[in-house]
C-alpha cells in the first residue's frame, strides 16, 4: 500500500526521532521529541495535518508496543516493523536522524513486514508467562550452585539416586560437612533453592488462576493437555504468550517462529542445512524440546476417550499425534540421529500438532 507520509520513528527510553517524508514531493520533516507520545501526536498534527494517507512506524524491540497503542488511539496509524525483516544496511554512518529517515523510506518502498500488536490484557499474559521462564531458569540456576558445591567438596549423596526430593533437601539441612564454613554455605545455598521453588510455584498458581478466569484460554489449556508429553504449565505457557494461534498462516510458520525450524546457507547446486536458527520464543522452544524429550517408543499414550469438556476431535487427533512423535522418534533412533537432534526434531513437528489443536474449531 501506498501512503502519501511515511512517517520513521527512531524511538528510546527518553527521545523520539521523527523523519516525516512526503512520498509525492520527497520533502523531509525532522524533529527530536521526548519519549512522551503526546508531544509526537501533537508534533504530528502541526507538521503533517491529517492522519489520512499517514503511517507511522518503528522498529520493534525494548520500548514495546506502548507508543503503537498511543497513536492509534490518538487517531495516527501506526505499524511496528519486524527488525529480523528490515533490508541489510550497507550506510557507513548511523545515527538517530538516519535511522528514522531509513524507517520511512523502507515503509515507503513496502520493505517494511509488520508484527502484531497485543492488547494490554494480551501482553500481560505474555510478561507473566516470560516472568516463568526467567524463575524456572533461575531455579535451574541455584540448584547447579549446590550440585557443584557438593562435587566441589567431594560430598556425596548415597540415600536414594534421585536428587532434590524430600529426601534429599532434609538431607541438606541436616548433614555436617567437615568446616563450618562449608556447613553454612551449604545451608545457604540451599534456602536459596527453596526460595526459588516457593517463588515458581506461585507464578504458575497465578498463572493458572488467569486463565482459569477466562473460559477461552482455559479451553485451549485442556486442549493442549490432551498431546502427549505437553502438561499443564507448558499449555499454559503456550496459551499466554501466544494467545491467538490463527494469526500464524500455518504449522510450519508457527515452529519457524519458535525457532525450531534449521538454519540453511545454499547457493547454486550446493545445499548446506546446519542446527535449528534459535530467532524465537526461547522459553516455548525449551519447555516443547523438554516435552519431546519424554516422547519415545516406551512412552505412556494419552487416554483414548476425551476429558470433559475438551471435544471428541481434540483427543482423537491427540491420538494420532501420540503414535506419530513415538514412530518418528523411533524411525530416527533406528537411522542413528544423536538423541539431542532426535528430540528437537520431533520438538518441531510437536509445534505443527499444537498448532493444529489450538486452531481446531476456527
Amino acid at each position: 500500500m501506498k501512503y502519501r507520509t511515511c512517517i520513521g520513528i527512531d524511538t528510546h527510553s527518553r527521545k523520539n526521532e521523527v523523519c516525516a517524508l512526503d512520498t509525492e514531493t520527497g520533502e523531509v520533516r525532522r524533529a527530536t521529541l521526548g519519549a512522551d507520545p503526546g508531544d509526537l501526536a501533537e508534533w504530528l498534527a502541526g507538521a503533517v495535518g491529517s492522519p489520512e494517507g499517514a503511517m507511522c512506524v518503528y522498529e520493534a524491540g525494548p520500548t514495546g508496543f506502548v507508543l503503537a497503542r498511543a497513536l492509534v488511539a490518538a487517531g495516527w496509524p501506526c505499524t511496528v516493523a519486524a527488525t529480523s525483516k528490515l533490508p541489510r544496511r550497507t550506510d557507513a554512518m548511523k545515527t538517530d536522524r538516519i535511522d528514522a529517515e531509513w524507517l520511512a523510506r523502507c515503509l515507503a518502498s513496502g520493505a517494511v513486514r509488520p508484527v502484531r500488536v497485543p492488547t494490554e490484557a494480551e501482553e500481560a499474559l505474555r510478561h507473566l508467562s516470560a516472568l516463568r521462564g526467567q524463575a524456572a531458569a533461575q531455579l535451574r540456576a541455584s540448584r547447579q550452585r549446590v550440585a557443584s558445591f557438593l562435587l566441589l567438596t567431594g560430598t556425596r549423596y548415597t540415600l536414594t539416586k534421585k536428587r532434590w526430593t524430600k529426601a534429599f533437601r532434609g538431607w541438606c539441612r541436616t548433614h555436617e560437612m567437615a568446616c563450618p564454613a562449608d556447613t553454612y554455605v551449604l545451608r545457604d545455598l540451599c534456602r536459596e533453592e527453596e526460595r526459588q521453588l516457593g517463588r515458581l510455584s506461585a507464578i504458575e498458581a497465578e498463572m493458572g488462576r488467569l486463565v482459569a478466569a477466562d473460559p477461552g484460554l482455559s479451553a485451549a489449556v485442556a486442549a493442549l493437555e490432551c498431546l502427549p508429553r505437553v502438561g499443564r504449565v507448558t499449555a499454559m505457557s503456550l496459551v499466554c504468550e501466544v494467545y491467538d494461534f490463527s494469526r500464524f498462516r500455518s504449522g510450519r510458520a508457527f515452529a519457524s517462529w519458535l525457532g525450531l525450524t534449521p538454519s540453511e546457507r545454499s547457493t547454486g547446486s550446493r545445499t548446506r542445512r546446519g542446527g535449528i536458527d534459535k530467532r524465537g520464543n526461547a522459553n516455548l522452544r525449551r519447555l516443547l524440546v523438554e516435552a519431546a524429550s519424554g516422547i519415545g517408543p516406551r512412552s505412556p499414550r494419552p487416554p483414548a476417550r476425551a476429558p470433559e469438556g475438551v471435544p471428541g476431535a481434540v483427543a482423537d487427533k491427540a491420538l494420532r499425534c501420540s503414535e506419530r512423535l513415538r514412530a518418528r522418534r523411533a524411525a530416527l533412533g533406528r537411522r542413528g540421529v544423536p538423541a539431542n537432534k532426535a528430540k528437537v526434531a520431533v520438538a518441531r513437528e510437536l509445534a505443527e500438532w499444537v498448532y493444529y489443536v489450538a486452531t481446531m474449531g476456527r
